[in-house]
């Protein structure tokens, strides 16, 4: 579940790989195409490229048809060269469990392994080329420092910017040189000068390795990229205190091992256990420590902005999985309110530059409430909330002074695209959304209600009930001024001149997951943005196909085009009300992203951002960092039934119609580890390990022991509980066909257990035969129906 193949003539790029203070992005050959620094805010190298000959004739060795295999951490490329030779490369960027704001150095690690898999000895060259000016200027100079095994290079114009292009060995020969064509000249390199270019200009560096490999030998070496924004000696530091390339590899996958094993959830659909999981390795890809602090950008290795929304829309997801990158990337913002309280759009996190457009209220001003009240609720920090409360005060006290006479928070905006769009949208060219839009106005809502709950939890009592009830006097000014009567949908907007437009649009899902909608509504938007004229195999239109402003790239997709983060806003809105097209839309949208790679113009398992209305290619960013998050919140708080929004955690899972069973794994709240499943045996049952408020009925256990219990085969996954004697087991499958496995508990058994169990596959529960301690931990087995379960409730004998 956890890895990708693919051919590699079958992939339109490469994954990007990030950490907090680099970013590598690999082209669809393999070869990276960039290394880009946090700090500087530039690649500082370019193009890194392996070429190999035979030495024995000088013919240059072409590779045979091979695969990619795309980890989470980091990129595998498998093939044969013309002579028999088998090559794997890896690329990874280092990336370690930070401490604090102790991380780890910039250093990009691209491994090369070739084995003779042939019956006579083999003699090849290997060159290692790499562009050492990146997008910096064209004045690079360049040294070889044999200490190192490196080529250092820097800028005549900026001499503190200094990147170094090593090796694990020492190099046959080296050289830098502005002969473009010689890395990857027909005719065999043979032996470099060792000498590097004098003048600045725009250098090549080269590495040339030598290999004589008798039939089942080897030889490997890992190049290592590393660059500082302070100088040769801080570079040279940096580089060598670099770990090696076992250990660097070791160190970044703990890391990702670790966050990927918080917040599981598993259903019967392995598609969408695949995306829970893939979305948490997307974010730790592009949460950056710059200078001013955690954050990260809207367009990785191309932008040095963050954006007020898209941070808070993060921090919904990286709550449960990174909370510190969370609440320092809020922070940020709740910091450098305006003047009079409004949040601002971005800022570059090289230096803290904002701006805001000149719009008088925006969406980043609710969403950041709703986001410090999300982080509050996920990690019960009171001492946070307290620091955050007067901002927040702040901010909502602005957002009441913008309403109009009809108590409709107003945008004044009269400027078009982002000067006058008040949104989400905000990038439309020659196009305005402002006045009275049921998007701001429905955030402006829920963040009004969040103060009052927020003020009730500090004791805070009469600015409670005055927020309260702010709330209230706005939602029931949205529902009657931005609610069609005729049709009983919202309005998009209210205009400047007082005109409603009718427009049937994605945003419709606003009113519905910010409570605004009643039931009734509700249930009506979730219908309508259900129709065949939204939806697409790889998720919702942003308008319906058959809308007169439909275009299938309009406004960068926002006019027809399918953006994939508003299908999991839609996933969280419909599953209290469609819990099936809940479970389509999580299931196609992430699975679109590795269907047809080179086709869609995506890499399998990575996030990309809009897509063609019609021909469903990527048209956008090959990463999108805020779509991630937003998947794991709609699963985890929308077909997972978390919510947190009133203070007090309740769980209220969303069962599909073909899904038999779900559940939650170790889920960080409030400093406790959660976990809890329902099934349906036959009505649904509830098992946790948490005393939740206002939830299904469930029966309640002390602590999730599911790291000991192991179930064999791909297809089934298990989560068990223990109270005292007493333990639930579920065992569930995500294939579409029967299947049997072994079921092995490791934890701490003694004498017999008394077994209760329900499976599915019979549809009934039954008292089975008690099982010895012995039994279980020897291995039981277990058949199992198509994306069906079996639970198992087994109560020690005395």
């Amino acid at each position: 579940m956890s890895t990708y193949e693919i051919a590699d003539s079958q992939m339109a790029a490469g994954s990007t790989l990030g950490a907090p203070k680099a970013v590598v992005i690999i082209k669809p050959t393999g070869a990276i195409e960039k290394l880009y620094s946090i700090d500087a805010g530039l690649s500082v190298i370019g193009t890194v490229v392996l070429h190999h000959w035979d030495e024995q004739t000088g013919i240059q060795l072409t590779a045979l048809d091979g695969k990619f295999v795309i980890h989470p951490d980091h990129q595998q490329h498998i093939f044969t060269l013309s002579n028999g030779i088998t090559v794997e490369e890896d690329v990874f960027v280092l990336n370690g469990k930070p401490d604090g704001n102790t991380v780890d150095p910039p250093a990009a690690y691209y491994r090369l392994k070739l084995t003779n898999d042939t019956a006579e000895e083999l003699q090849i060259g290997s060159y290692a080329s790499a562009q050492l000016r990146g997008n910096t200027n064209h004045d690079v100079l360049t040294t070889y420092s044999p200490k190192h095994r490196a080529i250092v290079a820097w800028n005549k114009s900026d001499p503190n910017l200094v990147r170094m292009f090593g090796c694990s060995v020492e190099p046959t020969s080296y050289e830098t040189t502005h002969d473009m064509g010689k890395s990857s000249a027909s005719n065999f390199p043979g032996e470099l000068p060792d000498k590097t270019e004098k003048g600045p200009g725009d250098p090549i560096g080269i590495l040339h390795f030598s290999h004589s490999l008798e039939p089942g030998e080897y030889g490997e070496l890992t190049l290592l990229l590393s660059f500082s924004t302070s100088g040769r000696a801080t570079a040279q530091r940096t580089y060598r205190s670099c770990p090696s390339p076992t250990a660097a590899l070791a160190r970044t996958r703990q890391h990702y091992d670790e966050i990927l094993g918080l917040a599981v959830v598993l259903t019967p659909d392995p598609d969408v256990n695949r995306g829970v999981l893939w979305a948490k390795a997307n974010m730790l890809r592009t949460e950056v420590l710059a200078k001013t602090g955690w954050s990260f950008v809207n367009d990785p290795t191309r932008s040095n902005n963050s954006v007020g929304r898209d941070t808070a829309w993060f921090a919904f997801g990286a709550d449960y999985i990174t909370p510190r990158f969370a609440r320092e990337s809020l922070l940020w913002y709740a910091n450098h309110l305006n003047k009079n309280g409004m949040v601002i759009e971005y800022y570059d996190i090289r230096n803290g530059k904002s701006a805001d457009y000149g719009l008088n209220i925006n969406d980043n001003t609710p969403l950041l409430i709703l986001a410090l009240w999300h982080h509050y609720n996920t990690t019960g920090d009171v001492s946070f909330l307290k620091s955050v409360y007067p901002k927040a005060l702040k901010a909502a006290r602005y957002i009441l002074s913008q309403r109009n006479e009809q108590g409709l928070v107003w945008c004044t905006a009269t400027g078009t695209s982002d000067w006058g769009i008040v949104g989400w949208r905000n990038v439309i060219k020659n196009y305005r959304l402002s006045g009275a839009t049921t998007e701001v106005n429905s955030e402006c809502y829920a963040a009004l209600k969040t103060v009052g709950h927020m003020a009730r939890v500090l004791d805070k009592h009469k600015e409670a009930a005055e927020f309260m009830e702010h709330g209230d006097t706005l939602r029931k000014a949205i529902n009657e001024h931005l609610l069609d009567s005729e049709t009983g949908l919202y309005y998009l907007n209210i205009d400047l001149n007082g005109k409603a437009r009718t427009d049937v649009t994605s945003d419709l899902v606003f009113p519905v997951m910010f409570g605004v909608a009643d039931d009734e509504t509700a249930a009506r938007v979730v219908s309508k943005l259900s129709g065949p004229e939204f939806w697409s195999d790889a998720g919702i239109h942003t308008i319906p196909r058959n809308d007169i402003n439909y275009g299938p790239t309009h406004g960068y997709g926002l006019l027809g085009g399918i953006w994939v983060g508003v299908t999991f806003w839609y996933a969280f809105a419909a599953a209290r009300f469609n819990a099936d097209f809940m479970a389509f839309a999580l299931r196609s949208s992430f699975q679109h992203y590795s269907k047809d790679p080179l086709h869609n113009n995506t890499v399998p398992g990575q996030f990309s951002e809009w897509l063609h209305g019609e021909t469903l290619a990527n048209q956008g960013m090959m990463l999108s960092p805020w779509f991630p998050p937003r998947y794991l919140w709609a699963a985890i708080e929308g077909a997972g039934g978390l919510n947190l929004s009133g203070g007090s955690p309740s769980v209220n899972p969303k069962l599909a119609a073909g899904w038999k069973w779900m559940g939650v794994r170790d889920l960080p709240l409030s400093g406790k580890r959660l976990t809890w499943f329902v099934v349906r045996a036959p009505d649904i049952k509830m098992y946790a390990n948490f005393r939740f408020d206002q939830s299904m009925m469930y029966q309640a256990y002390d602590s999730d022991i599911s790291a000991d219990v192991h179930v064999s085969g791909d297809a089934a996954t298990a989560i068990a509980l223990r109270k005292r004697n007493h333990m639930v087991i579920l065992v569930g499958n995500t294939m579409d066909r029967t299947t049997t496995t072994s079921l092995r508990l490791t934890t701490s058994l003694a004498g017999r257990y008394a077994v209760r169990a329900y499976n599915s596959l019979r549809g009934e529960w039954l008292d089975a035969a008690s099982k010895k301690a012995e039994d279980l931990k020897r291995g039981i087995a277990i058949q199992l129906d198509a994306k069906g379960f079996c639970v198992l409730e087994l109560r020690q004998e005395v």
